[in-house]
């Protein structure tokens, strides 16, 4: 598998991860002041390496979340191993929920695009309930886990 020769994590970069299924990919989306890096994760597994990575990272993720993915290249946890042009569905920053509360029709809920904070107070419509939690930071054990148990936010998140 090839390696890029920099360790130095960008926007655009492909990064392999290894699981007890197989080889996945996670590609880097975005950079945020406060968050870091904004990363989404693909849950198909591989054998062999693809031809190309834009292939791989054009469909729909499984997973959107900030995640210190310098930190685990440093550590050699994750390997950068190529780079691509973002999808166009991934080039804008987005939109994250949470919530404090959770009231039925009463739940106060918190959306996020990277800059402006806004919230409303009712169920979610079935396109916000596709929106990524947080921002939140998952270790990479925990995005292991999530990737390993097919997490899908719309699903196993309220």
């Amino acid at each position: 598998m090839p390696v890029l020769k920099r360790r130095t994590a960008q926007v655009g970069d492909v990064f392999q991860i290894l699981t007890s299924e197989g080889v996945c990919y996670g590609l880097i989306t975005h950079t945020h002041e406060k968050w870091g890096f904004i990363v989404a994760i693909y849950r198909e597994f591989y054998t062999t390496e693809p031809k190309d990575f834009g292939a791989v990272v054009a469909g729909a993720p499984q997973i959107i979340t900030a995640f210190l993915i310098q930190d685990a290249v440093r550590s050699g946890l994750f390997a950068l191993v190529a780079h691509v042009d973002l999808p166009g569905h991934l080039k804008e920053f987005p939109t994250f929920r949470s919530t404090n509360n959770l009231k039925g029709d009463d739940t106060l809920w918190f959306f996020w695009e990277g800059v402006t904070q806004w919230q409303v107070k009712r169920p979610l419509t079935d396109e916000e309930k596709k929106y990524p939690r947080g921002p939140s930071l998952p270790s990479a054990p925990l995005l292991l886990e999530m990737i390993q148990n097919d997490y899908r936010v719309e699903r196993d998140y309220i």
